[in-house]
């Protein structure tokens, strides 16, 4: 039971700091999207941070439960109870995190801004000055007049065409021709975007489970923890708890990508033609879960076996 108890205060703890941590990172990448804009955009409100929020679920469940696992192996905690402990725990927090976001999300009362009511992003200084030089691909533009007005006349550079003056830059139904965001922010690496679109991807899923109802969303959700959780061995090959953990993240990494692969509307389509159309496709990816599940904990199961003679040999 101490050991229960502590495994519920680690995943707790883990759980509620990665998304808090999640949470900062995607308001940050909003406000910082929002001051990059030319003029500066409308203030990040609510609905808007919790969407983004959202998209951060699976990322979190994942690291979550991988933390969670290591912990159990590192405390030796028998792994069926190990296994079993985290499944729920991991299933209680993803169900308490989806509902209460769309719950947060529906209500009506959310229209405030998160800043102060009395200072909104809209009335901050746009970024730049007369003058300011955008590029957009090939293309480079001169805003002449003040960055912060729509309807400033600019300058546009386009290669192979001569320079274009646009007193007022006016598109298709008289409307105003966006310009482009401010360039001072590098990047994302390949690594970090991969991550975050896997996630954003599975986190439609669930919100698409969850609009069929309580019973379709476990299922899916019960089944790809239920994968989680029974590669438990992972975390247990060698003696090296670090390297055991950066082995557990490599596979639970190969698990995002190979979730979004199933969930594909190309892998779903072929499956259904492959069975004539005889299997209801909201049940097709948590089959694919629990039967690659199960053969994770057959796995498990016959390397025990096969070691417990060893074990016993050395005993004597």
């Amino acid at each position: 039971m101490k050991n229960i108890a502590r495994l519920v205060l680690f995943f707790s703890f883990i759980f509620i700091i990665v998304f808090v941590l999640a949470g900062v990172f995607r308001y940050l990448q909003l406000a910082l999207d929002a001051a990059r804009t030319i003029p500066v955009s409308s203030p990040i409100d609510m609905r808007e941070s919790l969407s983004a929020l959202q998209k951060m679920v699976p990322l979190i469940l994942y690291i979550s439960i991988l933390m969670a696992l290591s912990y159990t192996a590192r405390r030796s905690m028998p792994m069926l109870l190990a296994i079993f402990c985290t499944f729920i725990l991991a299933g209680g927090a993803i169900l308490g995190v989806s509902l209460g976001l769309r719950h947060l999300k529906s209500d009506d009362t959310l229209q405030l801004s998160l800043f102060s009511s009395n200072q909104s992003l809209g009335e901050n200084k746009t970024l730049g000055a007369q003058g300011l030089i955008l590029s957009q691909g090939d293309t480079v533009m001169v805003v002449l007049g003040d960055p912060g007005k729509a309807e400033s006349p600019r300058a546009v550079s386009i290669p192979g065409r001569p320079l274009i003056y646009q007193e007022l830059p006016s598109g298709p139904n008289n409307t105003i021709i966006a310009l482009p965001p401010a360039p001072f922010r590098d990047e994302g690496s390949y690594l970090m975007s991969s991550f975050l679109v896997d996630s954003a991807l599975v986190a439609d899923q669930f919100e698409a489970r969850l609009d069929e109802g309580l019973i379709p969303f476990a299922i899916y959700g019960g089944a790809l923890i239920f994968l989680l959780v029974s590669l438990r061995f992972v975390l247990g090959l060698s003696s090296w708890p670090l390297a055991n953990l950066f082995s557990g993240a490599l596979v639970f990494r190969g698990i995002l990508a190979f979730q979004t692969f199933v969930d594909s509307r190309t892998i779903q389509d072929f499956i259904l033609t492959f069975s004539d159309n005889h299997i209801d496709s909201s049940v097709i990816s948590p089959a694919i879960f629990i039967i690659l599940g199960l053969v994770s904990l057959l796995y498990t199961f016959l390397v025990s076996l096969i070691r417990s003679p060893y074990r016993g040999k050395a005993n004597d």
